[in-house]
């Protein structure tokens, strides 16, 4: 069966909204307490054994699970992926969907991979039928940034507008920056997230005709579901009557913001703009001992003829390379630049540096030999940390963070050598 590229899993049966996480002892269990941690994010790779086993990958910590060499629970320990089914670290397992259920199957035992209800880790049974897990797709995740303005279909940005004692909210603003354009966002646990008005200073709620900014509502209908549409671009789907927010003119109140349909329609979409006038990012960790290296392949960096017009064997010197930055030498990692002084925050960028190779090959007296100069080309994958500094488009105060979620990722060559290809009498 296919799955996305990435998920978060549960456990539908527990009694709170938790999610499958490593824990420190390497041990997989339920227990993830955020559905936007990179904690809780299971990266999908298809293995090439079979196009129905996968391997899964902690993103956060770029381990593999597999089953413990000591006992049958599940672990993710495992670096590289083995698919191997004879050796004890194999990490091929195979999903199955049934019913919207998933169950997944250690490849290498055959046993289906359960849950213990009392310790909540994970572990293979020959005679379970399995745990039932759920799953959402990561990519479908939105992760909303803390403070924004709305604009709606008709151009005009969402504020705060009282008529008749209600709390409405209305797209007739042109100034995304004015207070009564402002909007707090704040992530739930389970994916919904929850706004307040800046000027009314209360969250918004669905009713089953208009979203109204008095915080008047049941704890269910402050609770929305962003679905991204495109980069800027947003649904907002209402958790107690499933309905789009979209903009309505209807019983007096012109574009204002209502509970409009089922269906996404262009008066659902909304684009969102970040009110943060200036970021900063600055002490960044590299976490190595997380970083992975993968999709090595060889590489071939030039070809160089060497002549010997002599009557005696001879050894000669060849010739140099360009690679790309942070280098990996001898499968080990080496950060060699700062990312908030080089590099462009949110862009990809290259980065080149000459690296002059001398060596010697034995070519024969009197032949022309042709030399490669060839080497490994090697992915590299290096989660990091690091404080953002926000400085506020409305009241220019300044916001701290203390982020977990970045990856920095990179092509790299390394292992270089010399080698003879041909060598031709002359």
């Amino acid at each position: 069966m296919a799955l996305p590229n990435a998920v978060v899993l549960n456990v539908p049966t527990s009694a709170t909204n938790t999610y499958l996480y490593r824990k420190d002892d390497g041990s997989v269990a339920n227990g993830g307490d955020n559905m936007f941690s990179p904690m809780v994010k299971i990266e999908i790779e298809q293995a090439t054994a079979g196009d129905k086993y996968v391997h899964l990958r902690f993103s956060y910590y770029n381990k593999y699970w597999q089953k413990s060499a000591d006992n049958n629970s599940i672990v993710a320990v495992s670096n590289k992926p083995e698919e191997d089914v004879t050796m004890a670290s194999c990490t091929l397992f195979e999903p199955s969907l049934q019913s919207d259920e998933l169950y997944l199957t250690h490849v290498q035992s055959g046993w289906r991979v359960m849950m213990d209800n009392s310790t909540k880790g994970f572990y293979i049974d020959k005679d379970s039928v399995g745990a039932t897990l759920g799953f959402v797709d990561w990519g479908t995740l939105v992760k909303m940034p803390p403070h924004i303005a709305v604009k709606g279909d008709n151009g005009h940005y969402l504020k705060a507008f009282i008529d008749k004692s209600n709390y409405y909210l209305q797209f007739a603003s042109d100034d995304s920056i004015d207070v009564y354009s402002g909007h707090t966002v704040s992530l739930m646990p389970d994916g919904h997230v929850q706004l307040i008005s800046d000027h009314f200073g209360k969250l918004w709620w669905a009713s089953d005709s208009w979203i109204y900014a008095d915080g008047k509502g049941s704890e269910t209908s402050t609770h929305f579901w962003p679905i991204k549409i495109d980069n800027n671009t947003i649904a907002l789907q209402s958790a107690s009557n499933n309905r789009f927010c979209g903009r309505l003119t209807s019983d007096g109140v012109t574009d204002g913001l209502a509970s409009l349909t089922g269906t996404l329609m262009k008066e659902t979409r909304l684009q969102v703009e970040e009110l943060v006038s200036r970021r900063k990012i600055y002490y960044v960790r590299y976490r190595m001992e997380n970083a992975r290296v993968y999709d090595e392949k060889p590489y071939l960096a030039g070809t160089a003829r060497l002549t010997n017009n002599t009557d005696k064997d001879d050894s000669m010197a060849v010739t140099s390379i360009k690679a790309g930055l942070p280098f990996i030498a001898d499968e080990q990692i080496e950060v060699s630049f700062e990312i908030s002084g080089t590099l462009q925050w949110d862009e990809t960028t290259t980065t080149t540096t000459s690296v002059t190779a001398t060596g010697t090959v034995p070519v024969p007296a009197n032949t022309m030999a042709v030399i490669d100069y060839v080497g490994t080309r090697g992915s590299c994958n290096i989660p990091f940390s690091y404080t953002q500094e926000d400085h506020n488009s409305t009241n220019g105060r300044i916001a701290y963070f203390q982020q977990i979620d970045g990856v920095y990722n990179g092509v790299s060559y390394y292992n270089f050598d010399f080698r003879v290809r041909s060598v031709k009498p002359m």
